[in-house]
Formats: C-alpha cells, structure tokens, sequence
C-alpha cells in the first residue's frame, strides 16, 4: 500500500508540474499542424505523468495571444532557451523565428522578417552567437539580444541542416556543404556532395548523408551512403554504402538528420517520405539494418520523425496513417527494438516535424552534476543501493553521463 501511495504522489506531482508549465523530463512533439487552418504547434509528453498535453505553447502565452509561425519545421535547446524555426510568419501572432523558455515555452522573443527569406534551421555556436539557415543562405544571430545579424557572404540557395564541428560550421544544400569558419563567420570553401541529405556529426567526426530518391522507396540506381569527412578539408575521405541512407527532403524542406546514439555510435533514421520503418546504421562496425524496427498497423513516417533520448536511452518516433488521416501516434523503443510504448495523439492533423527532449531536472547522487557541453565518452546507471552498471537496472536509476571534457551530468530515470 504503501509502494502504491508514493507512486500516486509521483504522478500527482508530475501532473502538477505540466498544469504549472514546468515542461521537464519528457518529449517536445513540434508540428508542422495543419496548414491553411492552425498555426503550427508543440504537444508534450511526460515521462513522469505518462501523458500528453496539446498545445502547450499557446497555453503558455495564452495571456497574449502568442503562436508559433507558419509551418514550423525546426527546433533547437540551446542555453536555456528552445528556438523554433517556421517556413513562414503567422500574421502577427508567430515568427519565423520564435524563442521560448526551454521548460516554461513562455516566449521570449519572436522575428517575423529574416531577410526576405524562410527560415530553415537553428544552430548554436557560442554562449551568445548562433546561426540560421533560411531559403536564401545563412545569417548569424546574437543571442544575448535575439536580433538577427548579417548574411554570411558567398552562400545563396536554400540552406538546411547546420553542423558545428570544431571552429567550423557545415551547412547543407541540395548538392554541396558550405564550410563557415564560425569565428569569423565567413565561408572557407563550398564541397561538392551530388544529393546531398544532411550533415551531422558523431563523436567530433563530421559526416554528410547522400540520396537521390526525394520521394518514395529508392531504386537500385539510386545513390544511397553515408560520407565521411576530412576533419581539415572536410572532403570525403570514405563512401560508407548503405542500402537506404537518411531521406531526401529538399523537395519540400523538413529536417532529415539521423538520430544519434554517441556513445554506441549508432543512426537511427526514417529512410524515406511514407515509409514504415527504422533503419539502423553502425558506424562502428559499419552494420546496416534495413527494417530495424517497423511500425504497427497502417503507421508510417511523415518526413523523419525519428530522435535518440541520451538521458531514458530510448528511440522515440512520431507516425500517422496517411494524409488523409487524423491519427497520430507516439513510439517509444529501446535500442534493442523493444517497444515500450505507443501511444495514439488526440484526432488531428498534426503533421509532426520535429521530436526533442525537454531538460530534465538534476539529483544528487554523490558524483558531480554539471552542464557538459563535450561529447558523450560513457554512460553509467546507479540503483537506490549504489550499485552501478553498464545497463539500466529495473525500477529508478541515476544516470550519470561522462563527457569528453570532464564533466559530468546525473539524471534520474525509471526503467
């Protein structure tokens, strides 16, 4: 009875915490929604309370009317603040740059003009400095101000994905990646990639994703791999060829980059528009999985909505059944292909396009517990004895992530 009870509070607690805003330890779902009749939108799902809440961003700025902008396709957590960037402005309501508290979405600040261009993607490079890449090159942003900033001189065209690798920022195109030297923001030199995805990084090694299907499953001449890049050039240096790479979006821009698991050096990916499973990549042993989870029913894949939660260890993804059809649906996976939830969103026609992880607040557990900005170098689990393992024990964990830089970051989770 008493096990029972202190479950009940936990959960009283939980949903005390979303009813008061306090968006911690769950899964932002960031939608395109339904275009011509809603702006776009963010529903929330909690770990803790396992539930979700719709709409949360208009509930938070409900006082003054605020909403997102038109067709949101990006977003970003970076210093506190979630970035949400939207093809288009809604009148005067939403941005194509709107910025919010990362665990109240109470908006900060919201830019409806960024050139004369549509907003693609938001990457962070220093405490106060930032990037976004919009349908006519890529302009820096200061984030102690929220102003937008100059072009970065030379890139033109539709820019999408942004990586910071080192000093330098990978901005992909259709066929090429800009390399931006992100001290002086200027552009070193273009890489000619053909069909080009995305650019990502994994570990502090920099790779590019190349597929010349924009719609559908590829054929057998279809130009399906993954690119390894120099880490000075940044040319390629190796083809690592995959049946189905990460998929194409430039028809219609939606953000395609892998999720990644660092520390096992694994993508997880929707390899094209409408299909129905995840494939997995390797990169350590360079083993690709076609069909490494597939998904119940009639559920598929609109655009990649597919991420990789460090802290639960989870691979969540968001699916629909089709455009004609109002049913959502919320899967969560352990790495191992396991599902451990799925959960069908309230009818609507969200048009999901982004998944991310709300911050999670900190415990102690007898180690240090620091922001770490490094990259992940290992990942330990303690039970309420203080035994550790490689693997999550059964019931609450601490997780304690090591980066490269020294730091550490404790969690605490439920298996």
């Amino acid at each position: 009875m008493k096990k029972i009870s202190t479950c009940l509070i936990a959960l009283s607690l939980a949903a005390s915490a979303l009813a008061a805003g306090n968006y911690t330890n769950g899964i932002y779902l960031v939608n395109e929604d339904w275009f011509g009749h809603n702006s776009s939108t963010v529903n929330f799902y909690s770990y803790d309370a396992d539930t979700i809440a719709y709409r949360v961003y208009q509930a938070a700025n409900a006082a003054n009317g605020y909403t997102l902008g038109n067709t949101t396709q990006y977003a970003a957590l970076a210093g506190g603040n979630m970035y949400f960037c939207s093809k288009q402005n809604y009148g005067t309501t939403g941005g194509r740059l709107d910025v919010a508290d990362a665990k109240t979405l109470v908006r900060k600040a919201s830019i409806s003009t960024i050139g004369s261009a549509d907003t693609r993607a938001f990457l962070s490079i220093t405490a106060t400095k930032a990037y976004i890449s919009t349908s006519a090159g890529v302009y820096t942003y200061d984030k102690s101000t929220n102003t937008v900033g100059p072009a970065i001189a030379g890139i033109t065209g539709e820019v999408g994905n942004m990586v910071l690798v080192g000093d330098k920022v990978l901005a992909a195109s259709n066929d090429k990646i800009s390399v931006i030297d992100a001290v002086a923001d200027t552009l070193v030199k273009t890489v000619a990639v053909s069909s080009l995805t995305t650019v990502f990084a994994v570990g502090g090694q920099a790779y590019a994703a190349a597929n010349s299907s924009t719609w559908g499953a590829p054929g057998s001449s279809s130009t399906e791999h993954f690119l390894k890049l120099d880490a000075t050039t940044c040319e390629p240096t190796d083809t690592l060829a995959v049946a189905m790479a990460t998929q194409n979006t430039w028809f219609a821009w939606k953000n395609s980059n892998p999720a990644i698991d660092e520390q096992h050096q694994v993508l997880y990916y929707s390899p094209y528009e409408g299909c129905n499973f995840i494939s997995k990549y390797d990169l350590a042993s360079g083993t690709f999985t076609q069909q490494f989870i597939t998904f119940d029913g009639s559920q598929q894949m609109y655009g990649n909505v597919v991420a990789f939660d460090p802290a639960s260890g989870y691979i969540v993804a968001e699916t629909f059944e089709g455009y004609s059809s109002q049913n959502y649906y919320l899967n969560i996976y352990k790495t191992d292909g396991t599902q451990v939830k799925s959960i069908k969103l309230a009818s609507n026609y969200w048009f999901p396009s982004m998944v991310l992880f709300s911050p999670s607040e900190q415990v102690s557990t007898g180690v240090a517990s620091t922001t770490a900005a490094g990259q992940v170098a290992s990942v330990k689990y303690f039970n309420l004895q203080g035994m550790a393992s490689d693997e999550p024990f059964d019931g609450i964990n601490i997780k304690v992530i090591t980066y490269t830089d020294g730091t550490k970051q404790s969690l605490k989770m439920v298996k």
